[in-house]
């Protein structure tokens, strides 16, 4: 029905990063030699960690290519493997090779940092074990976790970050807020607990409060690209559209794999009417990511209920919109009442009638006032119009 941004849908990673590795028994850690093909040339034999997620258990875990490093990977963020060689994973989204051993299977991770609390119950494996409970959206232990953490080592900023996320998660702005002051001020440069709380602010519409603290997340790390994202979301909301367009852009440049970056910033090339740009972005989201269906949502939308006649191409919308729900396994309202949106345009108001009734069922009831005027549209056989 709309893109992430007109939603409000933000896209952040809001894990903390915090000292300490992961050691070896000797307490050196030792990489293993970077293998030097790239994608194209390696082939893995059979390996059942490809296709499987893991979360990554050291910040600042670097992902490289044999030219560079091309990421730092957060604590706790979560990749799918793509290929495999040795001790190497290829992370298709960040386009690099991490070390396994600074990674943990998304799977077993809530096992295996259980055995770490049981053996060593301290402050870092109680930290680790709520990031895996977070990573899998157990929300209230994983607020038990670094609650119990921060009894063994208060203070600790990381893991305040961590446990306002968990808030946030849980729409509890107020308690979300009050750990990230206390993480700011534990430590008055960690710039994601600035975002974190920026986000906080989005969430309840404080515009206002959320830009200073984007603006101090970004000076204190440059090449940020959720924090420039998030800033140019509150630029959009605003309706400063071109500054908006410039901040999503940076974040772009930063890294070009960011797929809501591509959205918010088609999102904010249509309302300056620049529809052309917006449908590359949405069509090179698609391309970077097949797997999402937001991309192929927002593009199905454009093409049912744009006005220029250049644009509007109903029946590539209603492909686009079969796929987008395929993805979403038919669960998503947006992605449902857009397909509602792409039927219309095309003239089957039969099926129309179905999904918009579908997904009035499924939408939450702040969306349901809008998908009940899309509905009185095609009940009286005429189109939905943005």
């Amino acid at each position: 029905m709309a893109s992430r941004s007109e939603q409000g849908c933000l896209a952040a990673i809001l894990f903390a990063v915090v000292c300490g590795l992961v050691q070896t028994a000797s307490g050196v850690v030792v990489a293993a030699v970077l293998p030097q093909q790239t994608p194209d040339t390696t082939t893995p034999a059979a390996d059942d960690r490809v296709g499987t997620k893991v979360i990554v258990t050291v910040a600042g875990a670097a992902l490289r290519t044999p030219e560079a490093i091309v990421w730092k990977a957060y604590l706790g963020e979560t990749f799918t493997v793509s290929l495999t060689n040795g001790e190497w994973l290829w992370i298709n989204e960040k386009g690099g090779w991490l070390w396994d051993r600074e990674t943990v299977s998304f799977d077993t991770a809530v096992e295996e940092f259980s055995r770490r609390v049981q053996a060593d119950p301290s402050a870092e494996n109680f930290h680790l074990r709520g990031i895996a409970f977070l990573a899998h959206k157990h929300f209230d232990k994983a607020i038990a976790d670094f609650s119990d953490s921060l009894k063994k080592r208060p203070g600790q900023a990381g893991v305040l970050n961590n446990r306002g996320q968990a808030w946030y998660l849980k729409e509890d702005y107020a308690s979300s807020i009050d750990d990230l002051n206390a993480a700011i001020k534990a430590d008055p440069k960690h710039f994601l607990a600035y975002n974190n709380r920026a986000l906080c602010y989005i969430a309840a519409e404080q515009f206002d409060d959320a830009l200073p603290d984007l603006n101090v997340a970004i000076q204190l790390h440059k090449e940020y690209p959720e924090a420039l994202n998030n800033r140019g979301v509150v630029h959009s909301k605003a309706g400063n559209y071109a500054a908006a367009v410039k901040d999503f852009s940076a974040a772009l440049n930063i890294d070009n794999n960011y797929i809501d970056a591509y959205g918010n910033r088609a999102f904010a090339h249509r309302q300056l009417g620049n529809d052309e740009l917006a449908i590359n972005d949405l069509k090179t989201a698609m391309i970077k990511d097949p797997g999402d269906f937001q991309p192929a949502n927002d593009l199905a939308w454009m093409y049912a209920t744009s006005q220029t006649e250049s644009i509007r191409n109903p029946e590539e919308a209603v492909r686009l919109a079969t796929a987008a729900c395929t993805l979403s396994q038919y669960e998503d309202w947006n992605a449902l009442d857009t397909l509602a949106a792409t039927h219309a345009a095309n003239g089957d108001f039969d099926k129309a009638k179905q999904w918009v009734t579908t997904a009035l069922q499924k939408a939450p009831a702040a969306q349901k006032e809008q998908i009940t005027e899309h509905q009185q549209l095609i009940l009286a056989g005429k189109p939905v119009v943005p």
